[in-house]
């Protein structure tokens, strides 16, 4: 009898317990937002993206009565900021603001997040890319350019951001399309459209590639001619500019951006968030802010939006690999974000060989000798993990570690060892994040620099 009497009383308590828990999360969905959200724009505050990104932080703003912060966190061609929105806590207060880079990044090597690390709310842009040359450029249209690059490979420089960015792969996929080698126009990267215009005024360069709405000044005052659009339709604003599927080249590349919540975000959040963007997406607020600054709109709504980026990370994975990025961005000489793990394994291996063949010449040499294989030993093993860790837990904390374990062992103060692997550690941020921007490995659950 008392264990029916017990089992009564252990039932009514996690009854009420779950009752209890039910209500506080109906309670915490009702009273969402309750405190400040974060909107985290991968790129740098002024261009394109973070305006946008800023343009919603104050719509959501007035919709929901809480603040809405912008936080840039740029780096790594985009990774820095993206992996920082999705791995975030996922309890509605981090949204990112994806972009075009999502596509391809992973495709790269640069990192191993995807679109499917997403709750996807809204897409709200996407832009074609095109083909531009100044007005007295001898090519009338696409077809006269492609010619022209078919017949003289190798010859005719182009830019627009770059070595792999989204105007970069744009053209690559226009060559590929166009049954050409990708190589047969020369690249040059710069760091956007506008030194890449400076470039092509200047005569330095033959072609850009990039959105119209970069060059619409230009555009009209007679500078460039547009060749082509890279869209399924001509654009609404620039009416009489031919796509490039209009004349024979069966190709789209648009750079896109939208809104999205880490992965696990309750569902209610998400609902309500979605439901709030598609409002805001459908006022005359955002129609006017977006043609002000020239922006196209595209509206896709979550599951529209999911489904459209897993059709743009197929898209985009033949030509990645047609153009040699899937094995890192060597082309601009940059060695890829594994060059100096791999410099730091073959120098330690170095270091240690010394030390032990050192400790073996002594006059004693039985004992320093033990204990430098012992030490080596020690060494080798940390830097198998090492290796290993770079990949999943980045560059960043296998470095620290590793530092400041393999200092310590070898005989330094515990402390000393800590403070080394900062040191290290700050120089390398330096020199190849700063300096070289050289993309540093993120590791899957996106810690880094």
């Amino acid at each position: 009898m008392s264990r029916w009497v017990f089992a009564l009383v252990a039932w009514s308590v996690v009854s009420w317990l779950a009752i209890r828990a039910v209500g506080q999360e109906s309670t915490v969905f009702s009273e969402y937002p309750a405190r400040t959200v974060t909107v985290v724009c991968p790129w740098s505050p002024g261009g394109g993206t973070d305006r946008v990104s800023r343009f919603w932080a104050g719509a959501l703003e007035k919709e929901f009565g809480q603040p809405f912060v912008v936080v840039n966190r740029t780096g790594g061609a985009g990774a820095v900021g993206h992996f920082s929105s999705a791995y975030a806590k996922p309890d509605g207060y981090t949204i990112g603001m994806i972009t075009f880079e999502l596509s391809t990044m992973h495709r790269m090597r640069i990192s191993r997040l995807t679109f499917e690390d997403y709750e996807c709310l809204l897409q709200v842009n996407a832009d074609p890319a095109a083909i531009i040359v100044r007005n007295d450029a001898p090519w009338q249209t696409l077809g006269e350019l492609l010619d022209d690059i078919r017949s003289q490979p190798g010859k005719l420089r182009m830019s627009g951001t770059a070595t792999g960015g989204a105007w970069d792969l744009a053209r690559a996929g226009l060559l590929q399309a166009a049954d050409l080698p990708i190589e047969s126009v020369v690249w040059v990267p710069h760091p956007g459209s506008a030194p890449s215009l400076l470039e092509l005024m200047g005569g330095h360069l033959d072609v850009v590639c990039c959105s119209v709405p970069e060059v619409a000044s230009q555009l009209e005052n007679n500078q460039i001619r547009v060749l082509a659009v890279m869209a399924e339709e001509r654009m609404s604003d620039y009416p009489e500019l031919l796509t490039a599927k209009e004349q024979g080249t069966d190709w789209v590349a648009v750079g896109w951006r939208g809104l999205a919540l880490p992965n696990g975000t309750p569902r209610e959040i998400v609902d309500l968030l979605a439901e709030r963007c598609a409002k805001i997406a459908a006022s005359d607020d955002y129609r006017e802010f977006m043609q002000k600054n020239g922006f196209g709109i595209a509206i896709r709504t979550k599951s529209d939006f999911t489904n459209f980026l897993r059709e743009q990370d197929e898209q985009w994975k033949s030509v990645v690999e047609a153009a040699g990025y899937d094995k890192g961005l060597t082309g601009n000489n940059d060695p890829g974000p594994h060059a100096l793990p791999w410099a730091l394994l073959v120098g330690l291996v170095a270091v240690g060989g010394w030390e032990l063949a050192r400790g073996t010449r002594t006059e004693d040499a039985s004992p320093p000798g033990e204990r430098s294989f012992a030490k080596l030993t020690v060494v080798c093993i940390a830097l198998i993990v090492y290796v290993a860790g770079v990949a999943w837990l980045g560059f960043a904390v296998s470095t620290f570690v590793f530092v400041a374990v393999t200092t310590w062992k070898l005989g330094a103060q515990f402390w000393s060892a800590l403070l080394a692997a900062s040191v290290i550690l700050a120089i390398v941020w330096v020199l190849f994040v700063f300096a070289f921007q050289v993309q540093l490995p993120t590791g899957v659950f996106g810690l880094s620099f």
